[in-house]
């Protein structure tokens, strides 16, 4: 597979039909403020393969295919709800009605096992969800995206391994410019409450800086990945 050439592919993919256009770029953010849902629809538009970037119009079908997407996501993640219920409920629980003490509270360690046990969930959750997704993209049936057979059957024509360096790579790729940000924020934000005194009007100043780049960048980051992921899935036809 040649991960480089997808990755090149999604990044011209992004630069010419987001950064270029900056009145399509708007209507991302816009539609990422709107809980994001819209958005999923735009995704689902990448993952039928529209090329170039399509346009960010017919809103209603954005929404509807956004809340698909978004069902198809939680359903998926079911198992880690309940694993993660069953560790952290009890004590949330106790919290919120006021029956855990402090004490109690400052004592308390979530089951490791059972930890270890929602991390590879969360991992196998995680590499299925792509092929499941781009499968009911396609399909537009909800029965696709959980016709695990199918789904074994695409990542294997992509080859397994190949599948998950390909993973790794674009989670790698999203996540180093999140965690620059997301230090470099931690970093200036000390040493200004350091110089300053208005360490409440600077903290909530940074908060809001931080969370618009965030709110400019995230479209950019959707775009790519969706669009790397497309790539990935239709080498399942031309094995790379």
């Amino acid at each position: 597979m040649d991960y480089g050439s997808y990755l090149d592919d999604a990044l011209a993919y992004t630069r010419q039909g987001i950064i270029a256009n900056v009145n399509r770029w708007a209507a991302l953010i816009l539609a990422l403020i709107c809980l994001g849902i819209p958005l999923n629809g735009y995704v689902m538009r990448i993952y039928r393969g529209e090329n170039p970037a399509p346009e960010v119009d017919r809103w209603g079908t954005l929404f509807i295919d956004g809340l698909r997407l978004l069902v198809v996501g939680l359903i998926y993640a079911i198992p880690v709800i309940i694993i993660w219920a069953y560790i952290y409920g009890g004590m949330l629980l106790g919290v919120f009605t006021g029956t855990t003490d402090a004490a109690l509270l400052d004592t308390w360690e979530p089951d490791m096992a059972l930890t270890a046990l929602l991390y590879l969930v969360e991992i196998i959750v995680g590499f299925f969800v792509p092929v499941a997704s781009i499968r009911f993209a396609r399909s537009g049936r909800f029965a696709e995206a959980f016709n695990f057979s199918a789904i074994v059957e695409t990542i294997g024509k992509i080859g397994w391994l190949a599948y998950l360096v390909a993973l790794i790579i674009i989670t790698l790729v999203i996540a180093i410019p999140v965690i620059i940000l997301v230090v470099g924020f931690i970093v200036i934000m000390g040493v200004a409450m350091y110089a300053i005194n208005t360490a409440i009007l600077l903290v909530f100043g940074l908060l809001g800086a931080f969370l618009l780049i965030l709110l400019i960048l995230s479209p950019l980051l959707t775009v790519f990945q969706a669009r790397y992921m497309t790539r990935v899935y239709d080498s399942a036809e031309t094995p790379a």
